[in-house]
């Protein structure tokens, strides 16, 4: 379905669920498209909305994006629905969105739900050496991240399951499902989408720090996850207002079914895990 957001950019986004259920926004990893969503058996009594973020699936791309732009479009498309109170959920990409529609949001959010959460390496400095100079060139020197970006996102343009096969094939992660069309129609546009996630969450400035998102948020991450979601988890809750952390012993990167059905009752309640 098609939203035109206050500017006359387009949005596409989608719902499954429960259509009298409480209200939940999924923004999808990095790639991805709104396709992507939870299992049905975790949806009962949940309305999911999700949407195609700027450059993914048939939303129209943006020059500069943004974590913000995308809270703005995500609020104005809850208002077009009528819904005022709403929870939100992010996974791996995702969860950059999710905790700026905490900032940008928060008083209409019951609930922020960042799941795989890595980051800000800013504001963490979890980021030194030769990693830490190359991203202060790719952020000061002029067009010189968006080149950079481009080129190692060329590859989903080309073969947008590459990186879905190089997970499923490493088998350490017992819940990964298999998403080959939330990935082909995440490039439908080619790598638009996964460059715009690039240059929101690693080139550009966030627009707010941690301390700004005063909703309740829940720090997920699975024991066996490869990258740094378990360490920076504490790192990350520590910095928020209102903030919680939990840990799967029964999952990687992607959650399991029970996990979340555990997280959608979470970001909908007022009550903790």
């Amino acid at each position: 379905m098609e939203f035109a957001l206050p500017d006359g950019r387009i949005v596409e986004w989608a719902e499954y669920g429960d259509p009298a259920g409480v209200p939940v926004v999924y923004l999808h990893g990095t790639p991805g498209s709104r396709l992507t969503h939870p299992d049905d058996e975790a949806l009962v009594g949940v309305r999911l909305i999700t949407m195609d973020r700027p450059g993914y699936g048939r939303s129209i791309p943006v020059r500069l994006p943004t974590l913000l732009g995308v809270a703005d479009g995500v609020g104005a498309l809850m208002t077009s629905l009528d819904i005022e109170r709403f929870g939100v959920i992010g996974f791996s990409g995702g969860a950059p969105y999710a905790v700026a529609c905490g900032a940008r949001l928060r008083q209409r959010l019951t609930g922020v739900v960042a799941v795989g959460f890595t980051g800000p390496y800013r504001e963490l400095h979890t980021v030194h050496g030769r990693q830490r100079f190359l991203a202060w060139i790719g952020r000061t020197v002029p067009g010189l991240g968006r080149r950079y970006v481009t080129r190692a996102a060329a590859w989903y343009a080309t073969d947008p399951l590459k990186q879905h096969r190089q997970a499923l094939d490493a088998g350490n992660d017992p819940w990964m499902q298999r998403n080959e069309e939330s990935n082909l129609e995440g490039a439908r546009q080619g790598s638009a989408g996964l460059v715009g996630d690039w240059l929101a969450t690693d080139i550009h400035g966030w627009g707010f720090k941690l301390r700004d998102v005063s909703c309740r948020v829940l720090v997920w991450a699975g024991r066996d996850d490869p990258g740094r979601a378990v360490p920076d988890a504490p790192l990350i809750a520590a910095r928020l207002p209102d903030a919680e952390v939990y840990i799967s012993e029964s999952a990687a990167h992607t959650p399991s079914l029970a996990d979340w059905r555990e997280m959608l009752i979470w970001s909908t309640k007022a009550d903790p895990m």
